[in-house]
């Protein structure tokens, strides 16, 4: 029986390996809420080649907070920070047409191999240093946009006091091999196939102790 086992898990693994496809530059969409006005989102991400990446989002347009955008490297240095796109428009996206706003964070960034990190904050919440570890510049103040409006939380900017705004945020990664929500639960679909590499890449290690 523990033969039979060993060798289904051993099938197991070359099926998934040999099933898995070599990875191509894609797009993935994002979207959430925050909570409060200081809430930052760390969107991870993986450039496989040397190419142009494209980074907007498509939340302002439709009524959430005014965004800021940044992208920091692999040694949280910053690469890019930008708070409006100035982009009016529609811009495909797996298939489908997103638009964005003046006030949408939008623009595209030659980056060399290696893997990324998109932080998403509300302005006026702009990164407080050169490194991601330095944090941001409300970190203390989790419900600064109050003086701007007649709300509690996500109140638009200073000098706009009637234009009160929702916590949704929704952004896009053009052209990367991976990106990921370390914040999102992954789908139960992932759990089984992270479950099956495990159980034949266990089975693989018992047969060549097995061998030895």
């Amino acid at each position: 029986m523990k033969k039979f086992l060993l060798a289904v898990a051993v099938m197991v693994g070359i099926c998934l390996l040999s099933a898995t496809p070599v990875l191509a530059a894609l797009d993935f969409d994002f979207s959430g809420n925050f909570n409060q006005d200081n809430d930052i989102v760390l969107l991870n991400f993986t450039v496989g080649e040397v190419s142009t990446i494209t980074i907007f989002s498509s939340s302002w347009d439709d009524g959430g907070f005014d965004p800021i955008l940044a992208i920091w490297d692999a040694s949280g240095d910053l690469v890019n920070q930008q708070d409006d796109g100035h982009n009016v428009g529609s811009t495909l996206s797996n298939a489908v047409s997103y638009d964005h706003g003046n006030w949408d964070s939008y623009y595209d960034v030659i980056l060399a191999v290696g893997d990324y990190t998109a932080s998403i904050g509300q302005f006026d919440n702009f990164a407080a240093g050169g490194n991601l570890s330095d944090g941001f510049v409300h970190d203390s103040d989790p419900h600064f946009t109050t003086i701007w409006g007649t709300q509690p939380d996500f109140n638009g900017v200073d000098g706009w006091p009637d234009d009160p705004r929702t916590s949704d945020w929704t952004f896009h990664i053009l052209n990367v091999e991976e990106a990921s929500n370390p914040g999102e639960i992954p789908e139960p679909a992932s759990f089984l196939i992270w479950a099956l590499i495990g159980l034949s890449c266990a089975g693989v290690a018992q047969w060549r102790r097995r061998r030895a």
